[in-house]
Protein backbone atom coordinates (compact mmCIF):
# COMPACT_ATOMS: atom_id res chain seq x y z
CA UNK A 1 0.00 0.00 0.00
CA UNK A 2 3.01 1.96 0.84
CA UNK A 3 4.42 1.33 -3.07
CA UNK A 4 1.33 2.65 -4.56
CA UNK A 5 1.09 5.89 -2.67
CA UNK A 6 4.41 6.47 -3.38
CA UNK A 7 4.20 5.34 -7.19
CA UNK A 8 1.49 7.65 -7.64
CA UNK A 9 3.32 10.41 -6.62
CA UNK A 10 3.09 10.67 -2.96
CA UNK A 11 6.06 12.00 -0.63
CA UNK A 12 6.34 9.33 2.42
CA UNK A 13 7.06 9.12 5.79
CA UNK A 14 6.67 5.79 6.98
CA UNK A 15 6.84 3.67 10.46
CA UNK A 16 6.44 0.82 11.76
CA UNK A 17 6.24 -1.51 14.76
CA UNK A 18 8.41 -3.87 13.38
CA UNK A 19 10.82 -2.04 11.87
CA UNK A 20 12.16 -3.95 8.78
CA UNK A 21 8.98 -3.56 7.22
CA UNK A 22 9.59 0.02 7.72
CA UNK A 23 13.34 -0.21 6.94
CA UNK A 24 12.25 -1.73 3.57
CA UNK A 25 10.96 1.35 1.92
CA UNK A 26 13.88 3.12 2.49
CA UNK A 27 14.40 4.02 -0.94
CA UNK A 28 10.96 5.33 -1.36
CA UNK A 29 10.30 7.01 1.48
CA UNK A 30 11.42 8.45 4.81
CA UNK A 31 12.02 6.25 7.81
CA UNK A 32 10.88 7.97 11.48
CA UNK A 33 11.65 7.03 14.73
CA UNK A 34 8.33 6.92 15.99
CA UNK A 35 4.61 7.62 15.16
CA UNK A 36 5.01 11.36 16.50
CA UNK A 37 7.98 11.94 14.10
CA UNK A 38 5.97 10.62 11.49
CA UNK A 39 3.31 12.62 11.87
CA UNK A 40 4.79 15.68 12.36
CA UNK A 41 6.09 15.38 8.56
CA UNK A 42 2.86 14.60 7.45
CA UNK A 43 -0.39 16.27 6.34
CA UNK A 44 -2.68 12.82 6.13
CA UNK A 45 -1.96 9.81 8.18
CA UNK A 46 -2.65 6.45 7.09
CA UNK A 47 -2.74 3.55 9.67
CA UNK A 48 -3.17 -0.21 9.08
CA UNK A 49 -2.58 -2.33 12.23
CA UNK A 50 -3.59 -5.27 14.12
CA UNK A 51 -6.82 -4.78 16.44
CA UNK A 52 -8.33 -1.56 18.09
CA UNK A 53 -5.59 -1.73 20.89
CA UNK A 54 -2.70 -1.01 18.74
CA UNK A 55 -4.29 1.58 16.76
CA UNK A 56 -4.86 3.32 20.41
CA UNK A 57 -1.31 2.78 21.57
CA UNK A 58 0.03 3.94 18.37
CA UNK A 59 -2.26 7.15 17.46
CA UNK A 60 -2.68 7.83 21.33
CA UNK A 61 0.08 6.48 23.18
CA UNK A 62 3.48 8.20 24.41
CA UNK A 63 5.14 9.43 20.85
CA UNK A 64 1.99 8.35 19.47
CA UNK A 65 0.68 10.33 15.98
CA UNK A 66 -1.87 12.39 18.29
CA UNK A 67 1.47 13.89 19.31
CA UNK A 68 3.12 14.87 15.70
CA UNK A 69 -0.04 15.72 13.71
CA UNK A 70 -0.47 19.21 13.24
CA UNK A 71 -4.45 20.95 13.56
CA UNK A 72 -5.52 20.50 10.00
CA UNK A 73 -4.23 16.92 9.15
CA UNK A 74 -6.42 14.02 8.56
CA UNK A 75 -5.53 10.71 9.67
CA UNK A 76 -7.20 7.19 7.89
CA UNK A 77 -7.35 4.63 9.85
CA UNK A 78 -7.19 1.47 7.38
CA UNK A 79 -7.54 -1.11 10.43
CA UNK A 80 -10.39 -3.51 11.62
CA UNK A 81 -11.16 -2.15 15.23
CA UNK A 82 -15.06 -2.15 15.77
CA UNK A 83 -16.75 1.03 15.63
CA UNK A 84 -15.95 2.14 19.62
CA UNK A 85 -12.24 2.00 19.07
CA UNK A 86 -12.63 3.91 16.08
CA UNK A 87 -15.53 6.90 17.79
CA UNK A 88 -12.27 6.93 21.01
CA UNK A 89 -9.77 7.54 18.25
CA UNK A 90 -11.95 10.37 16.27
CA UNK A 91 -12.71 11.93 19.46
CA UNK A 92 -9.43 12.20 21.11
CA UNK A 93 -8.12 13.51 17.78
CA UNK A 94 -10.89 16.18 17.73
CA UNK A 95 -9.12 17.86 20.36
CA UNK A 96 -6.11 18.30 18.51
CA UNK A 97 -8.32 19.65 15.36
CA UNK A 98 -7.24 16.64 13.59
CA UNK A 99 -9.66 14.74 11.33
CA UNK A 100 -10.27 11.41 11.08
CA UNK A 101 -11.87 8.61 9.37
CA UNK A 102 -12.22 5.04 9.62
CA UNK A 103 -11.93 3.25 6.41
CA UNK A 104 -11.15 -0.81 6.45
CA UNK A 105 -10.31 -3.18 3.73
CA UNK A 106 -11.78 -6.12 2.05
CA UNK A 107 -8.97 -7.97 0.33
CA UNK A 108 -5.53 -9.25 1.08
CA UNK A 109 -1.99 -9.00 -0.28
CA UNK A 110 -2.69 -9.24 -3.66
CA UNK A 111 -5.46 -7.07 -3.87
CA UNK A 112 -3.56 -4.39 -1.99
CA UNK A 113 -0.51 -4.89 -4.38
CA UNK A 114 -2.36 -3.81 -7.27
CA UNK A 115 -5.35 -1.36 -5.74
CA UNK A 116 -8.13 -3.51 -5.89
CA UNK A 117 -9.06 -3.26 -2.38
CA UNK A 118 -12.60 -2.89 -1.07
CA UNK A 119 -13.49 0.00 1.27
CA UNK A 120 -15.56 0.74 3.73
CA UNK A 121 -15.25 4.63 4.83
CA UNK A 122 -17.03 5.92 7.83
CA UNK A 123 -16.81 10.14 8.85
CA UNK A 124 -17.60 13.07 8.00
CA UNK A 125 -18.10 14.20 4.06
CA UNK A 126 -15.74 16.73 4.48
CA UNK A 127 -12.92 14.47 5.61
CA UNK A 128 -14.20 11.79 3.55
CA UNK A 129 -13.82 13.92 -0.18
CA UNK A 130 -10.20 14.54 0.83
CA UNK A 131 -9.68 11.27 2.12
CA UNK A 132 -10.89 9.18 -1.25
CA UNK A 133 -8.35 10.37 -3.73
CA UNK A 134 -5.75 8.63 -1.50
CA UNK A 135 -8.12 5.83 -1.22
CA UNK A 136 -8.71 5.47 -4.90
CA UNK A 137 -4.98 4.89 -5.61
CA UNK A 138 -5.01 1.90 -2.94
CA UNK A 139 -8.52 0.31 -3.69
CA UNK A 140 -11.69 -0.14 -6.19
CA UNK A 141 -13.16 3.19 -7.03
CA UNK A 142 -15.86 1.49 -8.04
CA UNK A 143 -15.95 -0.66 -4.36
CA UNK A 144 -15.17 2.46 -2.31
CA UNK A 145 -18.35 3.04 -0.52
CA UNK A 146 -19.15 5.96 2.16
CA UNK A 147 -21.59 4.27 4.15
CA UNK A 148 -21.76 6.51 7.25
CA UNK A 149 -20.07 8.96 9.95
CA UNK A 150 -16.97 7.71 12.04
CA UNK A 151 -17.64 3.86 12.56
CA UNK A 152 -19.60 3.06 10.02
CA UNK A 153 -17.00 2.11 7.97
CA UNK A 154 -16.07 -0.40 10.86
CA UNK A 155 -19.71 -1.76 11.30
CA UNK A 156 -19.80 -2.25 7.76
CA UNK A 157 -16.33 -4.41 7.47
CA UNK A 158 -17.94 -6.56 10.31
CA UNK A 159 -21.05 -7.05 8.90
CA UNK A 160 -18.74 -8.34 5.66
CA UNK A 161 -16.73 -10.43 7.22
CA UNK A 162 -19.91 -12.16 9.31
CA UNK A 163 -20.77 -12.73 6.51
CA UNK A 164 -18.02 -13.88 5.05
CA UNK A 165 -16.93 -16.87 7.82
CA UNK A 166 -20.24 -17.75 7.78
CA UNK A 167 -20.24 -18.47 3.81
CA UNK A 168 -16.62 -19.72 4.06
CA UNK A 169 -17.73 -22.11 7.28
CA UNK A 170 -21.12 -23.39 5.32
CA UNK A 171 -18.42 -24.25 1.95
CA UNK A 172 -16.51 -25.94 4.21
CA UNK A 173 -19.35 -28.12 5.77
CA UNK A 174 -20.72 -28.39 2.25
CA UNK A 175 -17.28 -29.81 1.07
CA UNK A 176 -16.97 -32.29 4.07
CA UNK A 177 -20.64 -33.51 3.56
CA UNK A 178 -19.68 -34.12 0.18
CA UNK A 179 -16.50 -36.14 0.97
CA UNK A 180 -18.20 -38.24 3.60
CA UNK A 181 -21.00 -38.96 1.51
CA UNK A 182 -18.29 -40.50 -1.35
CA UNK A 183 -18.03 -37.25 -3.46
CA UNK A 184 -13.86 -37.05 -4.35
CA UNK A 185 -12.48 -33.90 -2.87
CA UNK A 186 -12.18 -32.60 -6.58
CA UNK A 187 -15.62 -33.01 -7.57
CA UNK A 188 -17.39 -31.78 -4.51
CA UNK A 189 -15.43 -28.51 -5.30
CA UNK A 190 -16.21 -28.14 -8.93
CA UNK A 191 -19.46 -28.33 -7.80
CA UNK A 192 -19.73 -25.77 -5.18
CA UNK A 193 -17.46 -23.74 -7.22
CA UNK A 194 -19.47 -24.20 -10.31
CA UNK A 195 -23.19 -24.05 -8.79
CA UNK A 196 -22.70 -22.47 -5.43
CA UNK A 197 -25.50 -19.84 -5.23
CA UNK A 198 -23.49 -18.08 -2.62
CA UNK A 199 -22.22 -15.38 -4.79
CA UNK A 200 -26.20 -14.97 -5.87
CA UNK A 201 -27.90 -14.51 -2.41
CA UNK A 202 -27.73 -10.95 -2.07
CA UNK A 203 -28.40 -10.18 -5.92
CA UNK A 204 -31.56 -12.85 -5.68
CA UNK A 205 -32.72 -11.62 -2.00
CA UNK A 206 -32.07 -8.12 -1.89
CA UNK A 207 -35.32 -6.84 -2.70
CA UNK A 208 -37.19 -8.95 -0.25
CA UNK A 209 -34.15 -8.00 2.85
CA UNK A 210 -34.75 -4.33 1.79
CA UNK A 211 -38.47 -4.27 2.01
CA UNK A 212 -39.20 -6.97 4.95
CA UNK A 213 -41.63 -8.59 2.19
CA UNK A 214 -40.78 -12.37 2.34
CA UNK A 215 -44.58 -12.87 0.59
CA UNK A 216 -44.44 -14.67 -3.25
CA UNK A 217 -41.69 -17.37 -2.42
CA UNK A 218 -39.49 -18.61 -4.41
CA UNK A 219 -38.48 -21.19 -2.13
CA UNK A 220 -40.55 -21.85 0.84
CA UNK A 221 -38.99 -21.71 4.32
CA UNK A 222 -40.35 -24.93 5.28
CA UNK A 223 -38.86 -26.88 2.59
CA UNK A 224 -35.22 -24.97 3.23
CA UNK A 225 -35.80 -26.35 6.45
CA UNK A 226 -36.65 -29.68 5.39
CA UNK A 227 -33.52 -29.71 3.33
CA UNK A 228 -31.12 -28.48 5.74
CA UNK A 229 -32.41 -31.72 8.14
CA UNK A 230 -32.17 -34.28 5.43
CA UNK A 231 -28.55 -32.72 5.35
CA UNK A 232 -27.71 -33.01 9.17
CA UNK A 233 -29.38 -36.88 8.84
CA UNK A 234 -27.14 -37.92 6.04
CA UNK A 235 -23.87 -36.44 8.06
CA UNK A 236 -24.60 -38.64 10.74
CA UNK A 237 -25.29 -41.59 9.32
CA UNK A 238 -22.05 -40.90 8.07
CA UNK A 239 -20.24 -40.30 11.09
CA UNK A 240 -19.44 -36.64 10.29
CA UNK A 241 -20.27 -33.73 12.49
CA UNK A 242 -21.99 -30.14 11.09
CA UNK A 243 -21.95 -27.70 13.82
CA UNK A 244 -22.81 -24.77 11.99
CA UNK A 245 -25.71 -26.52 9.31
CA UNK A 246 -26.93 -27.48 12.82
CA UNK A 247 -27.18 -24.14 14.30
CA UNK A 248 -28.73 -22.70 11.09
CA UNK A 249 -31.01 -25.51 11.04
CA UNK A 250 -32.20 -24.37 14.68
CA UNK A 251 -32.39 -20.81 13.02
CA UNK A 252 -34.96 -21.71 10.62
CA UNK A 253 -36.96 -23.78 12.83
CA UNK A 254 -37.11 -20.68 15.06
CA UNK A 255 -38.78 -19.09 12.00
CA UNK A 256 -41.38 -21.85 11.50
CA UNK A 257 -42.52 -21.57 15.09
CA UNK A 258 -42.59 -18.05 14.04
CA UNK A 259 -45.38 -18.37 11.32
CA UNK A 260 -43.09 -17.78 8.47
CA UNK A 261 -43.25 -21.38 7.11
CA UNK A 262 -45.08 -20.62 4.09
CA UNK A 263 -42.56 -17.34 4.16
CA UNK A 264 -39.68 -16.98 1.29
CA UNK A 265 -36.73 -18.88 3.07
CA UNK A 266 -34.88 -15.41 3.09
CA UNK A 267 -37.83 -14.66 6.19
CA UNK A 268 -34.90 -16.39 8.05
CA UNK A 269 -33.95 -12.49 8.64
CA UNK A 270 -36.93 -11.60 9.88
CA UNK A 271 -36.57 -13.54 12.57
CA UNK A 272 -32.65 -12.93 13.15
CA UNK A 273 -33.70 -8.92 13.76
CA UNK A 274 -36.35 -10.14 16.76
CA UNK A 275 -33.01 -11.11 18.09
CA UNK A 276 -31.65 -7.47 17.28
CA UNK A 277 -33.41 -4.77 19.72
CA UNK A 278 -31.03 -2.07 18.25
CA UNK A 279 -32.58 -2.32 14.71
CA UNK A 280 -35.56 -0.69 16.30
CA UNK A 281 -33.69 1.59 18.87
CA UNK A 282 -30.09 2.67 17.36
CA UNK A 283 -27.28 3.40 19.77
CA UNK A 284 -26.96 6.71 21.03
CA UNK A 285 -25.92 9.39 18.82
CA UNK A 286 -26.10 6.87 15.66
CA UNK A 287 -28.60 7.16 13.00
CA UNK A 288 -31.36 4.36 13.01
CA UNK A 289 -32.16 2.34 9.60
CA UNK A 290 -32.65 3.89 6.69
Amino acid sequence: MAGRLSAAGHDLVVWSRTPAHAEALAGQAQVAASPAEAGSKADVAVTMLTDGGAVEEVVLGRHGLAEGLAPGALLIDMSTTGPAPARKVAKALEEHGVGFVDAPVAGSVGPAAEGMLAIMVGGADEAVARARPLLEVLGDPERTWHVGPVGAGQAAKLMLNLVLGGVTAAVAEGFILGRVLGLSPDTALDVLEGASVAVQTVKSKRDKLRSGDYGDPGFRLALMHKDLRLALEAARAARANLPGTERVAELFAGAKGRGLADQDYAAVAAYLEGMAPLLEQPPEGQPGPG
